[in-house]
């Protein structure tokens, strides 16, 4: 009786052992950014991932070039978490008037645009009317 148990211990102490390595040598998989309260924050990755913009402010215009979501970098995810909702904008061509691209209601969210947002240029939180910031 004694040497099973001295084996039933060796070998839960291995298993152990084993499992607990796995745990600590595994790969931590990529983790989200978190949006604090109160503010909007846009990703330039899917999952809510590599934040490029953050704000607080509820009645301002910011050129998404400044955040660096044009180009071959957009909005791939995003999390409104202030009391308003914000609008995206880009410019027709031809009498650069402003076009809509779509709006984040207060409090929405989703972890994967599928490139809804991509024409944008221009995002204006609570309501105001686009701009070109900086003008």
């Amino acid at each position: 009786m004694g040497m099973l148990r001295k084996n039933t211990a060796a070998l839960l102490a291995a298993v152990a052992l084993a499992t607990g390595g796995a745990i600590t040598t595994a790969t931590p998989a990529s983790a989200a950014q978190t949006c604090p309260a109160d503010n909007l924050c846009l990703y330039s990755s899917t999952g809510f991932n590599d934040m490029k913009m953050r704000t607080v402010q509820t009645s301002v215009c910011f050129a998404l070039s400044t955040f660096q979501l044009i180009g071959d970098r957009h909005i791939m995810s995003y999390d409104n978490n202030l009391s308003v909702k914000a609008v995206l904008w880009h410019t027709r061509s031809l009498d650069q008037s402003w076009i809509s691209d779509g709006a984040i209601s207060a409090g929405g969210f989703s972890s994967n645009t599928g490139g809804n947002f991509n024409d944008a240029v221009v995002v204006c939180t609570g309501g105001r009317s686009p701009y070109w910031p900086g003008i």
